[in-house]
């Protein structure tokens, strides 16, 4: 097989671009008549009305995000077929799919699939994504239907009824494949995951609707074939309902075929979940056959105790034999992700199932508050006379202009306090601790560490810092913790689990949660509901801090310089090629620290750098770090970005982004020529970069490894690092 990729792109506006992913398909087939030969269809965003149909071999089709690709049908069951075949010539289940995978090594990434066909009772089944294929990928998709939401191919050797089985794959040889869905949110009522083959979902949302009836309905109806080692194996999955589905109304699988194999490891059950697990479909003898067991059960429907006699709870040492790497191996030892299971945060899910309860919060309000009796009105006339207090009231203006408050920092010794540490797929270390700011402040942070990092010529680890943006939980999406469904919709939603993304790519990365994010939320914004979870307390922040001489804005460049202190102590760390990388909220993060601290060598801004009269003036509904008392009467974006300049400086910007304000990419434009002219005088003109992505806010990375690449050849040979001790102290 060839080690090149060839690359369609699919748009229905952008010239060139082939206008349905139908069509690209057909020309890959045509241009790369070599069915071993990779190729890769990218899809911009929209919403793309066909049905897909893959048949070839090593193909990706790859989304921008998730929530911005929508691949969309809507055939049920009960409708009348064109030739009249079928049961009572109506389409029949096998001919309804939206999407239709009929070959091996097929990845599918950052889609939405759908049958919008509606209520099984009305339309019938309805199947978004057929799958029959060896060796297939689903990653960070949304696969969103009704009754017989996602079938995974083989048939049964033989029909119930006669007819039933009329489709694609009803005379082809009943071949077992291996199918892994990672990080998916699948979502229907009845039987909405069945079929024969032996699949792993790991760190998935399986989501149940809502039909207001005693039995709500069934989450599998598997159909493994006898003499199989696995059949459907769930890891680290959340299994969710919306609010209205009634407690103790969905099984969670009933046997298709008398071996079904249905699986659960370290899951989340909500109430929706019938005590009882499982339902034999009236079928006795599946008694002596059916494999339905779990282990390591959480939720309210996670004890096992209440099951059915002929489902097992299994150990944990039964448990280990359920590993991705073992399940899927097969003869060819085939593991989509590489060394061990992702760790899931299941076990922390709190009662809503979507996001992960916390007990202890590091929140500073306190600290602010002690600030305030220590230090507050510590410029308060204390004069006697007239003269006094003119000479007060001069000082006092002149100390006034000191608004971004770093000299106002208390700098203390360096010190790490370790939460945890786990290990994530591809061989990476993650490390949760916390590093001492200030006095009485805390900032709990995710440290990313490879197995094998890349290396500079002396071995010491390239490292890339990660600020988190305004979505998805602070630093947990950028880190990629696994198992939490509301973390895994920001990453579907906007690319964001980048710190494991450079971690991937060999990278050590650092992924802190900055002021009033994460574990740092303040007590308005502490809570479990999803709301409260995802978004931060900068408003509580910046409401705290400013009249003390603070800035939001001064605090979290602070925290960012503390975090290069504490990578410069450790000592293994290639300090003259320190990257800094944010998107939107991490963006601002990164332009800040980058302009204001030598030691980041090379910027990646995404999503952020644009002129303030349009975006935050205009638009200035936008979070209250943004704002900082008295700086825009100097300066604008464009001239803090010149700043970092010659190090290398990446900007990327979404062409539909709604924070460019409303002249868009021109807004962008403007402050991006006050930079270059900075770079172009300092005799570095190509070390400034813009690149454009189709499509609205989001982290774009389809050429994220071209991007890093041109960043590291770009690092600039600058004086020697040093503390910028003299501006924060």
């Amino acid at each position: 097989m060839s080690e090149s990729i060839y690359t369609l792109r699919v748009s229905r506006a952008a010239a060139g671009a082939y206008p349905t992913i139908s069509d690209a398909l057909a020309a890959a087939d045509q241009l790369y008549p070599d069915a071993e030969q990779p190729v890769m269809i990218r899809v911009d965003p929209g919403e793309y009305c066909e049905r897909v149909e893959i048949h070839r071999s090593h193909v990706t089709i790859e989304g921008e995000t998730a929530d911005s690709v929508r691949i969309v049908g809507s055939l049920g069951a009960k409708m009348p077929s064109e030739d009249g075949s079928g049961v009572d010539g109506t389409l029949g289940t096998f001919r309804t799919y939206t999407v239709l995978v009929d070959a091996d090594d097929v990845r599918l990434e950052n889609l939405t699939i759908e049958n919008d066909a509606g209520d099984g009772r009305e339309v019938g089944q309805a199947i978004a994504l057929y799958a029959d294929g060896d060796r297939l990928v689903v990653d960070a998709c949304c696969i969103k239907g009704h009754q017989d939401t996602l079938f995974l191919g083989p048939l049964p050797p033989h029909e119930a009824k006669p007819g039933g089985f009329i489709g694609p794959k009803q005379y082809a040889p009943r071949r077992v494949g291996r199918q892994y869905f990672r990080r998916c949110r699948i979502e229907g009522d009845v039987d909405f995951i069945f079929g024969g083959a032996r699949a792993y979902f790991e760190g998935c949302e399986i989501r149940s609707l809502n039909r207001d009836m005693d039995v709500n309905g069934y989450v599998t109806a598997v159909s493994t074939p006898e003499g199989e080692p696995h059949g459907f194996v769930f890891h680290g999955c959340s299994f969710t309902a919306p609010d209205g589905v009634a407690p103790d109304s969905v099984y969670l699988g009933r046997p298709w075929r008398e071996w079904a194999q249905t699986v659960l490891i370290d899951c989340w059950l909500g109430r929706h979940i019938k005590r009882e697990g499982w339902w034999d479909w009236n079928k006795p003898a599946a008694h002596n056959c059916v494999q339905y067991a779990g282990a390591i059960l959480h939720g309210p429907a996670g004890d096992t105790t209440g099951w059915v006699p002929w489902a097992n709870e299994l150990d944990v040492m039964a448990a280990a034999g359920y590993a991705r790497e073992q399940v899927l191996a097969g003869v060819d030892g085939w593991d989509p992700e590489g060394g061990d299971g992702d760790a899931v945060e299941t076990a922390e899910l709190s009662a809503n199932g979507r996001t992960v309860h916390i007990e202890t919060y590091c929140e500073d309000e306190p600290a602010l508050r002690a600030r305030l009796k220590r230090e507050g009105r510590s410029a308060a006339f204390t004069g006697k006379t007239p003269a006094d207090f003119e000479t007060w009231k001069i000082a006092t203006r002149t100390r006034l202009y000191d608004v971004l408050g770093l000299s106002l920092m208390d700098r203390v010794p360096i010190e790490i306090r370790e939460l945890s540490r786990v290990r994530v797929a591809g061989g990476i270390v993650r490390t949760h601790a916390m590093l001492q700011v200030e006095r009485d402040v805390w900032m709990p942070f995710y440290l990313l560490e490879p197995s094998h990092p890349k290396l500079d010529e002396r071995g010491l680890k390239r490292c890339y810092i990660c600020p988190h943006g305004h979505q998805g939980a602070g630093a947990a999406s950028v880190a990629g913790v696994a198992g939490v469904p509301a973390v895994d919709d920001a990453v579907r939603k906007f690319n964001y689990d980048y710190g494991l993304r450079l971690a991937r790519m060999s990278y050590v990365t650092v992924c802190p949660d900055a002021r009033g994010w994460g574990y740092r939320r303040d007590w308005k914004g502490q809570g479990d509901d999803e709301n409260s979870y995802l978004r931060g307390t900068c408003l509580n922040q910046a409401r705290m801090a400013e009249p003390l001489g603070l800035t939001v804005a001064g605090l979290n460049v602070w925290d960012n310089m503390r975090l290069i202190d504490y990578l410069e102590a450790r000592g293994d760390i290639a300090m003259d090629d320190l990257g800094c990388f944010g998107f939107s909220g991490g963006g601002y993060m990164t332009l800040y620290l980058a302009a204001l601290d030598p030691r980041v060598r090379k910027a990646f801004v995404s999503g952020y750098l644009y002129g303030v009269d349009d975006s935050l003036l205009h638009l200035n509904g936008n979070c209250s770090c943004n704002y900082t008392p008295g700086l825009w009467r100097l300066l604008d974006m464009g001239d803090i970005a010149s700043l970092i300049a010659p190090h290398p400086l990446l900007v990327q910007s979404c062409e539909e982004d709604h924070l460019n304000g409303s002249r868009g990419l021109k807004n962008v434009d403007e402050q991006l020529e006050i930079v270059r002219d900075a770079y172009k005088l300092l005799g570095r003109r190509d070390g400034l970069r813009h690149e454009v992505c189709p499509g609205e806010h989001h982290l774009g990375v389809t050429y994220l490894a071209e991007d890093i690449e041109w960043l590291d050849s770009h690092v600039a040979e600058c004086a020697p690092v040093h503390s910028p001790s003299a501006c924060c102290e």
